[in-house]
């Protein structure tokens, strides 16, 4: 028999998590430690969440609905972790809860802490770049029942770029989410692991965003609005319009000069297999590609056609 891969420990790991992360961390220890468990949410209320996974054709998941209800906890306690990874869950982990790893309870963040704390991190940060990208990171840290303030195990950088989405960006974090684990799980098998305090004066929070947030004005520059639909896009509600027609979501626009007079609104072309040039603050338009409107999903240049939208119409003016 060969020498084991160094990679490879004995160290016992449960999995906390009910997303696409979730189950790439799940395939991960499986390969590099003893994962002994993995909690997901019950689907009742899984389903309900923008990114579920339930992981069910990889592991038999114990469910729940509620991280901290006694049945869940003694679940976990028989599993005896060394190690829990915590992927995107919703809930605060109370101190009972996060006690149940002999060795750290972690979590994954992603933002250079302690700059970033808090919710809806990526698509804050893509709303705020005005069209730049943008050096940022990803952060393994140890879960405090104070959210985010934990001593940090890793950190991995990345760029969110002006051509990201949400979508795009966060493959980003779960690709350095792994290099992290995998080098983080080796140091703690070992009792390698360096721990690095927060420093509190440098601290920033971003706050949990709500659908209705993500309303777009047309009168916006073109970047603003464009910003606005990369950081809501798929698998997020959307960036929406209080069209003529009710509200119209923005899944795709890309950004045009058109030196036109007109107000925001005005829908200056519309082209078939291109979608539809409308006129936003400046002089500047968007072109819409993909919207939705009434729950169904159409390139824009067909939904135009389908409401009997022509060149001049203004979208938000009756």
């Amino acid at each position: 028999m060969g020498e084991q891969d160094p990679h490879v420990t004995n160290l016992k790991t449960l999995v906390i998590g009910c997303t696409p992360l979730a189950r790439k961390v799940t395939n991960l220890l499986k390969q590099i430690s003893n994962l002994v468990g993995v909690v997901n949410l019950h689907p009742e209320k899984g389903l309900s969440k923008s990114n579920y996974d339930p992981l069910t054709d990889i592991c038999e998941p114990f469910w729940t609905k509620d991280i901290n209800d006694k049945e869940t906890e003694e679940w976990i306690r028989s599993r005896d972790p060394e190690v829990i990874i915590q992927c995107g869950w919703s809930q605060i982990f109370k101190p009972h809860v996060l006690e149940l790893a002999s060795k750290y309870c972690i979590g994954i963040h992603p933002s250079p802490l302690p700059e970033g704390r808090g919710a809806a991190i990526i698509n804050w940060k893509i709303i705020e770049s005005e069209g730049k990208s943008i050096n940022w990171g990803n952060s393994l840290f140890v879960m405090q029942p104070k959210t985010d303030t934990g001593a940090v195990l890793d950190f991995e950088p990345f760029d969110i770029q002006s051509r990201d989405t949400v979508r795009t960006a966060y493959q980003k974090v779960d690709k350095t989410a792994l290099t992290m684990i995998e080098r983080t799980i080796s140091k703690i098998a070992d009792n390698k692991e360096e721990l690095i305090e927060q420093d509190k004066t440098k601290v920033t929070r971003y706050y949990k965003r709500k659908p209705e947030d993500g309303k777009i004005e047309l009168s916006w520059p073109a970047i603003k609005v464009n910003d606005y639909v990369r950081a809501l896009t798929h698998p997020y509600p959307g960036a929406f319009i209080e069209s003529n027609f009710g509200q119209l979501f923005l899944w795709d626009v890309s950004i045009d000069s058109c030196k036109i007079h007109g107000n925001p609104g005005l829908v200056y072309q519309i082209h078939d297999g291109r979608g539809m040039l409308v006129k936003v603050g400046g002089f500047m338009c968007v072109w819409l590609k993909r919207v939705s409107h009434n729950g169904i999903e159409q390139w824009a240049d067909e939904w135009a056609r389908d409401m009997g939208i022509r060149e001049g119409d203004n979208l938000i003016e009756r």
